[in-house]
């Protein structure tokens, strides 16, 4: 057996064994809380005694279900050959060889994620762009989050590096070319082959008000090429999310604090990963300047 494959195998192994217990551990450790949002997570884990943990990125809640039937209709661009779902008054566009399973999926995802009882949204009431902000989107995948927001926003700067979502992007914000860029390159904490750092494509550009960055465990990497535009930024805010890795809604926290920012966080938890903290805080807040 090769070492990589061994490695796997023995991690495998591990994440079963700590599975072992982890609903035990989980009330020992929360059971005596009284916090609500720890409650409603607890609440949630009690009524569905068979269900087994961890969750992963299904949030722990009741509400998720409903988004379970929402109705999804498919259609497909004859010109562009390209399939869309209309929200609104805007079509979304997705890749050429998506299925109507797939795409029903994805929109089912992104509007429940970003309800506002979800650890997974970006912006509340009391948090988000203003009118007039320039915004920066990480990992901007389906665009339809910054869709949503987009009258907000005098300028929408839109980076996504997977190839097959770069044709559906400029497709969905064709009519908004003046306002939306969509940049099909990845940011991170240098510069390199088919990477950028924040700050050095920014150099010659307008400061952003607005940036939100959800990169699947890569968010440490941006945040650290972005250290410049974070330090000098007269006002801005952040929605990064934190559940990928088990640390980072502390590490982001602590880095960003450093540089004068307050903080916030999403509602609930995530319930994932077999060691401490097996609740996540989904999306750290964070904002300086108004």
């Amino acid at each position: 057996m090769r070492l990589a494959e061994l490695k796997r195998f023995l991690l495998t192994r591990w994440f079963n064994w700590r599975k072992r217990g982890l609903r035990a551990r989980l009330f020992r450790k929360y059971g005596s809380s009284s916090d609500p949002e720890i409650r409603e997570v607890l609440e949630f884990v009690s009524a569905n005694p068979t269900l087994e943990l961890p969750l992963g990125t299904q949030p722990p809640y009741f509400w998720v279900q409903e988004y379970a039937a929402l109705e999804v209709q498919v259609e497909r661009d004859q010109g562009r050959g390209l399939p869309y779902v209309s929200l609104g008054p805007h079509r979304v566009y997705f890749p050429r060889d998506a299925t109507a399973a797939q795409i029903t999926e994805c929109v089912r995802l992104a509007k429940m994620e970003q309800d506002p009882r979800s650890p997974h949204c970006y912006v509340t009431a009391g948090f988000g762009p203003d009118r007039g902000d320039i915004g920066v989107f990480v990992g901007a995948s389906d665009g339809i989050f910054c869709l949503s927001i987009l009258d907000r926003l005098s300028k929408a700067i839109l980076f996504e590096p997977n190839p097959a979502w770069v044709e559906p992007l400029l497709a969905t914000f064709a009519q908004f070319s003046d306002q939306v860029e969509v940049v099909p390159i990845a940011l991170g904490s240098n510069d390199a082959p088919g990477t950028i750092k924040l700050d050095s494509f920014l150099r010659t550009r307008p400061e952003p008000n607005y940036i939100q960055i959800d990169v699947d465990g890569a968010e440490w990497d941006v945040l650290r090429g972005a250290r410049e535009t974070i330090a000098k930024a007269r006002k801005l805010r952040l929605s990064v999310c934190t559940y990928h890795r088990r640390l980072d809604y502390r590490r982001f926290g602590a880095f960003l604090r450093r540089y004068g920012y307050q903080l916030g966080h999403s509602h609930g938890f995530y319930l994932m990963g077999v060691r401490m903290p097996y609740l996540r805080r989904g999306v750290l807040y964070a904002w300086r300047g108004t």
